[in-house]
């Protein structure tokens, strides 16, 4: 497991997907929650205004950080949802799925050794996209910080971040029985506009790709709250799917 694990952390060193992943969500969700806060501010018109209006709630940092909770929800679950689905749909798709039949080391440790060097690198992306948006929003100014429990908000945003990439793990699920990166790719999608629709149903806490993103939101005036076994269903469902990809990749077979 060692050895894969090794191999798994050079691909994902080397990787462009990886990299540009990691690079557009610390960099651009930071400004966009810095933009988006400006313009409900400043009295933005139009369809932008209006967005701004909704993703607002309250003033200064309570706002900023409101922003910053919805952003958390959606960008660390898509933006990892296709580093997840590269992981495993290279395989498929650059054919070395059979080559892995060769190999000393079992596939379902390759596949094991995967779901460990994705599961660190979402913790530490979650760290980076909360940190920098925190310390733009300290060197910008965005507002007074004794309305808020700034470093409690700030960890409770850094948890949900790490859940969202949690879950965002189950997708290996679908890129292995899929063979490749387009079914993958289908069940992001589906799978964030899900969220949405049971978040507006009221059921969200029990829907764990929804679950992270109202944890998020915590506090938030109209947000249902997240109760902890509510949340443990994240990881629960994660570690399900990690494990009937294991095995997939244990009993798959050349096609």
């Amino acid at each position: 497991m060692r050895r894969a694990v090794t191999v798994e952390l050079l691909k994902v060193r080397h990787s462009p997907v990886v990299a540009t992943t990691t690079a557009l969500i610390v960099i651009l969700v930071p400004l966009l929650c810095l933009g988006f806060l400006g313009v409900a501010e400043n009295g933005g018109v139009g369809a932008l205004g209006a967005k701004a209006e909704l993703l607002v709630a309250g003033e200064g940092w309570e706002a900023y950080l409101s922003i910053l909770a919805q952003m958390v929800a959606v960008t660390l679950f898509i933006g990892p949802g296709v580093v997840v689905t590269w992981a495993f749909g290279r395989e498929h798709a650059e054919h070395t799925f059979p080559s892995l039949f060769a190999l000393p080391v079992p596939r379902r440790s390759i596949a094991g050794a995967k779901f460990i060097v994705l599961l660190s690198w979402g913790a530490l992306l979650s760290v980076l996209v909360v940190a920098a948006s925190a310390l733009l929003g300290l060197v910008v100014g965005v507002g007074s910080t004794a309305d808020v429990n700034l470093a409690a908000d700030l960890a409770r945003l850094t948890v949900a971040g790490f859940l969202t990439t949690t879950i965002a793990l189950s997708i290996g699920l679908v890129a292995s029985i899929g063979r490749g990166y387009l079914p993958a790719i289908g069940a992001v999608i589906l799978l964030t506009a899900a969220a949405q629709v049971a978040v507006l149903f009221g059921t969200g806490g029990w829907f764990p790709f929804a679950a992270p993103g109202l944890y998020a939101m915590s506090g938030v005036e109209g947000v249902t709250q997240v109760g902890l076994v509510q949340l443990l269903l994240v990881p629960l469902t994660a570690s399900v799917a990690v494990w009937a990809t294991m095995s997939w990749w244990h009993r798959a077979e050349v096609v």
